[in-house]
């Protein structure tokens, strides 16, 4: 199913709904998990010195977007498209854009948008890929299988390629993005938004040659998921791939080199609650807050990240915790 329109999302509203329920659920029953508070403390108290490139990423959301969009949507914002498709019964779309003359390639994926694609949100079983030789989420893993297959002919070899994607879209991209590098493509850059987590401790080792880059919303609890206390008897907990970038209010930003923040998370997810509502994790909010550091952002620390962070109205925050 198309959607005819970006802002379209109510299966995207009801599956951050329920995941933030089972998370809730899930950290209730574990307790008291995670660093102590001299160890938090300790953790985001400087500001690791990185210039990020604000413009930049807007032009990758501003695909990331596009994905939800209709094809001659698409095509009449990025003429370069040579497909656009949903194969299967994935439900999820994708497009490609390819310039023959400047040899680069672009891969977008949309993100959550039926009710088949909040079934594999809401799937945390893991199974060994042996294709990439790294354990991954078995839901995001089938269907990247059947996307890399669908497009493989309208890619090309040596052409420098850039992979984005929001949501479910964003952990799809990448896993097409190993792919292609295990294929011999030259993956440039893999931008995602608001995106979950997808494989383990283990498989974030292996994956040290993705030039990933996650861009998150300070108030999404999307990319927290699956939680921490989410336990595969064989392959362990899930984790986070790369280096994050969290969008706070007006220039202000935090990077984090590593996911440092996964040992927050547990901690983290309740302050999270107070703030989200379920607008933080849509594409259009994250266009906003890039555009707000489109002239420089202003980096932070993390330990600081809150006072750059506007509290929603009782209401948003009741309906975040629904």
């Amino acid at each position: 199913m198309r959607l005819k329109s970006p802002n379209r999302l109510p299966d995207m509203v009801r599956h951050v709904v329920v995941l933030v329920m089972v998370a809730i659920a899930s950290l209730t029953l574990a307790g008291c998990i995670g660093s102590s508070s001299k160890e938090l403390a300790a953790l985001g108290a400087t500001v690791t010195a990185t210039e990020v490139d604000f413009v930049e990423l807007y032009a990758y959301a501003g695909r990331a977007k596009a994905a939800y969009s209709a094809e001659s949507e698409i095509r009449r914002a990025y003429p370069s498209t040579v497909t656009v498709n949903s194969p299967g019964d994935t439900g999820a779309q994708y497009f490609v854009e390819r310039d023959d003359q400047a040899r680069t390639q672009y891969v977008s994926v949309r993100g959550t948008a039926n009710k088949k694609n909040v079934a594999e949100d809401m799937e945390i079983a893991l199974r060994e890929d042996s294709a990439i030789d790294i354990p991954v989420h078995s839901g995001f893993d089938a269907t990247a299988e059947t996307l890399y297959a669908d497009m493989k002919p309208h890619l090309r070899n040596g052409y420098k390629t850039y992979v984005t994607g929001h949501s479910l879209g964003g952990a799809i991209a990448a896993l097409l993005a190993i792919y292609m590098v295990e294929d011999g493509h030259n993956v440039v850059r893999v931008v995602t938004f608001g995106q979950p987590k997808f494989t383990t401790s283990a498989g974030a080792k292996r994956l040290g040659f993705l030039a990933l880059t996650r861009v998150v919303d300070e108030n999404d609890m999307v990319p927290m998921l699956p939680p921490i206390t989410t336990h595969d008897k064989t392959h362990g907990a899930y984790e986070h791939v790369g280096p994050e970038v969290i969008l706070l209010e007006g220039p202000h930003y935090v990077f984090l080199a590593d996911h440092d923040a996964e040992r927050l998370s547990v901690n983290e997810f309740w302050r999270s609650v107070s703030f989200a509502s379920l607008t933080d994790h849509h594409m259009d909010k994250y266009l906003g807050r890039l555009s707000s550091k489109s002239a420089g952002g202003v980096e932070v620390p993390y330990n600081r990240r809150e006072k750059y962070v506007a509290a929603k109205p009782a209401s948003q925050t009741e309906t975040a915790r629904q």
